[in-house]
Parts: structure tokens; C-alpha cells; sequence
């Protein structure tokens, strides 16, 4: 009987251990990644910030005399970093994927964030952050903004999965994957700044 019983507990005890193992495996290779941005942050100057074991943490510094911020979150089973700086737009906020860049300017990839109502169950939601594909009568202010950023950095914003979010207090970019390397960390931050000043000196007028 003592047989008969354990040879039925086997697969719940398989099951818990592969469980087990998978989450192992999993906290380790956080607790490598939370290493890599403590080491990106300490070559930045940047402070690290721990969110806990189990989360990534963030890196916050100044540059070019903006505050900025690095945080990375899980969404959809895909991890992805944004990386956002302080900036005062007064004109139209934007949302850039990364294919308006390649080849620039690609305007069905390029979308205002705005507020819109959409009827769900026969009730009316707000929606005050949404994506509406930008009106034509933009198209010269936003390609006048970019046009000599796109040409520095046609490598970097051309990926398909990187995305640039131009709000009221911030310039942000979003890529998929995690932070690697210094270098890449650096040319980002120099990016937003350039994408920063020029939005502060030319909003897109409403």
C-alpha cells in the first residue's frame, strides 16, 4: 500500500520540483541582471534604486542637466526598459514607433496621445492617454523636430520594437529587452536630451 501510495504522490512531487527548479533559475538570473545595473548605474554616477529580489530596480541620475530615469517591467511575457527625462512640452503630445524612422518619416507609425471616448458594454469610457494616428496637417512641424535627430540616430530609433512618447513633463524611450551595455545606455540618455531641447524650443503647435 505504502508503494501504491507513493507511486501516485510521483507526479505531484515532479511537478513541485520542476516549480522549483524553474524559479531557482529564475531569481538567479534577476539577481545577475540586478548586478549588470548596479554596475551600469555605478560607471553612470547614477544612484540605484532596489525595488526588492524580485524586481529589477531602477537607476535615476542627472544628465545634460536633465533628471532621468531607467526601469525596466515585464509585459505580455516580454520585458521591456524605458528610459525617461524631464521635459516641458507645450505643444502636441506624440507617441514614434520605431518604424516612422525606417524610413523616416513613415507616417502611418507616427500617432498623437490624446483622450477618447469608446463605448464598452454600452457604457462610455475614457480613455486619457490613447494612440490616434497623427493629423496630416502635423506632418511638417513633426519632420521639421526630427529631421536632423533621425539622421544622427537612423540605427538606433529604426528598431522596430524601440518606441519615443513625447508627454508634458517627460520625453521617454522604450525598447525591448534589457539594458547590455554602458555605451547603449549612454547614447539613449544623449538622445532624449537632444529630442528634449529641441521639443522645449519647437512644441508641436495645436
Amino acid at each position: 500500500m505504502k508503494a501504491m501510495r507513493d507511486q501516485s504522490n510521483a507526479p505531484q512531487i515532479f511537478a513541485f520540483a520542476l516549480v522549483l527548479a524553474v524559479l531557482s533559475i529564475y531569481f538567479v538570473f534577476l539577481q545577475l541582471r540586478r548586478w549588470k545595473y548596479k554596475r551600469i548605474a555605478n560607471e553612470l554616477r547614477a544612484e540605484y534604486e532596489s525595488r526588492g529580489l524580485f524586481a529589477t530596480g531602477e537607476i535615476a541620475c542627472s544628465s545634460h542637466g536633465r533628471k532621468y530615469t531607467i526601469r525596466t517591467r515585464e509585459r505580455r511575457r516580454s520585458t521591456w526598459t524605458t528610459l525617461s527625462m524631464d521635459c516641458v512640452n507645450k505643444g502636441l503630445r506624440l507617441s514614434l514607433h520605431g518604424k516612422f524612422f525606417d524610413p523616416f518619416p513613415n507616417w502611418k507609425f507616427a500617432f498623437a496621445k490624446a483622450e477618447r471616448t469608446q463605448q464598452v458594454l454600452a457604457v462610455a469610457v475614457i480613455f486619457p492617454n490613447a494612440s490616434v494616428p497623427l493629423d496630416e496637417k502635423y506632418h511638417g512641424q513633426v519632420q521639421s523636430l526630427f529631421q536632423e535627430i533621425a539622421l544622427l540616430n537612423s540605427k538606433l530609433l529604426g528598431k522596430w520594437r524601440n518606441d519615443i512618447e513625447i508627454d508634458q513633463v517627460a520625453v521617454s524611450f522604450t525598447m525591448h529587452g534589457v539594458l547590455n551595455n554602458v555605451a547603449a545606455t549612454r547614447e539613449i540618455i544623449s538622445l532624449l536630451a537632444k529630442v528634449a531641447g529641441r521639443i522645449e524650443t519647437e512644441p508641436v503647435r495645436q
